[in-house]
């Protein structure tokens, strides 16, 4: 611009504009505080709980505004609509009253279930002794394998219950023991998760479900016996809970089950449970068995947490009256 003289007039310096993130305390025309409606207490509320108010609000069509205070924020909301937003807020925070958040620092509920797990383990493994040989029984001599042992070609002709049976079955000393040490530590890991009845419950029909598929998709003339299906569909159980659980979010600790289960896999690919190779199938449908439970389980467990005692202990005896009428079965279909 130029001045009256001519000479050029300097030019005035700017206001500098006020930061977008200036936030002014001083009510608009017509705009009611609520914050110490809500709270009960003169001061600002807390982000998390500002943030709640603000998306109950917009679901409900009411205008606001969020103004910070200090460390804290205030909420403003036009006079002609306090009322109504008030009841909005009012009645979500009753909805939200019985909802027990998890809290990312409490020390999971897990009941210590070692020693019951040991001790059921100690007596179904001197049951499987008792398998390994001949027993003579009403004056008839009995020899177990050759009632229950998994035989493809017979499950296919009807008798079903070799499923179950063959889980009882195993090869000698050492292979019983390996499969009793390996499952009572699996077994130890997925009842704390689920309780002890209803994971017991799981581990049978997991080692029952993989042998059923063993049986229907390699089709006849395979023969297999040993826990270590039940051992392997334990695994399985155990990352599908835990991957189910919603709390906490899933992490690579979390994954861990499925991931030792795979190593396993990939580990025991020679050797024998009847002096073959091993039943590397009979593991990973086993395996797939287990998974697909688990992920069912989790789902349960997830939203109505573990069964009540008395829950359990139905479950539990359901595995006793499931194993008691395969050996019926196999007692019956093998009387001369």
């Amino acid at each position: 611009m130029w001045g009256v003289t001519g000479q050029p007039r300097p030019l005035m310096p700017r206001r500098p504009a006020v930061a977008a993130s200036r936030v002014s305390l001083w009510l608009r025309p017509g705009q009611r505080d609520l914050t110490q409606a809500l709270t009960g207490v003169s001061g600002p509320a807390t982000e998390i709980r500002a943030r709640d108010w603000s998306l109950v609000l917009t679901a409900g069509g009411i205008p606001h505004t969020l103004k910070r205070q200090g460390p804290g924020w205030r909420l403003l909301v036009p006079r002609r609509r306090a009322e109504a937003a008030l009841l909005e807020i009012s009645a979500y925070t009753a909805e939200r009253r019985d909802i027990v958040l998890p809290d990312p620092e409490a020390i999971p509920d897990r009941p210590s279930v070692w020693f019951a797990v040991l001790c059921w383990m100690g007596i179904a493994t001197a049951v499987w002794g008792v398998f390994l040989g001949e027993t003579a029984l009403f004056g008839h001599q009995i020899v177990w394998r050759t009632l229950g042992a998994g035989d493809s070609t017979a499950m296919l002709g009807g008798q079903w219950w070799r499923a179950a049976t063959a889980l009882c079955l195993h090869a000698d000393p050492a292979h019983l023991f390996g499969n009793a040490v390996c499952g009572s530590v699996f077994l130890i890991l997925l009842c704390r998760e689920t309780g002890l009845g209803y994971g017991f419950a799981l581990t049978l029909a997991a080692g029952i479900c993989g042998n059923v598929l063993k049986a229907t998709i390699q089709g006849p003339g395979l023969h297999f016996l040993g826990a270590s299906t039940a051992v392997f569909g334990t695994l399985g159980v155990l990352g599908g809970v835990r991957l189910m659980c919603r709390w906490p979010p899933l992490s690579a600790r979390r994954s861990a089950p499925a991931g030792a289960a795979l190593m396993l896999l990939a580990m025991l690919g020679a050797g024998s449970e009847d002096g073959g190779a091993v039943d590397l199938a009979g593991h990973l449908f086993g395996f797939l068995s287990g998974a697909v439970l688990g992920l069912a389980a989790g789902f349960r467990l997830d939203r109505r947490g573990r069964p009540g005692p008395w829950a359990q202990g139905l479950w539990g005896l359901w595995c006793l009256v499931a194993l008691s009428m395969a050996w019926g079965l196999a007692l019956a279909a093998g009387r001369p």
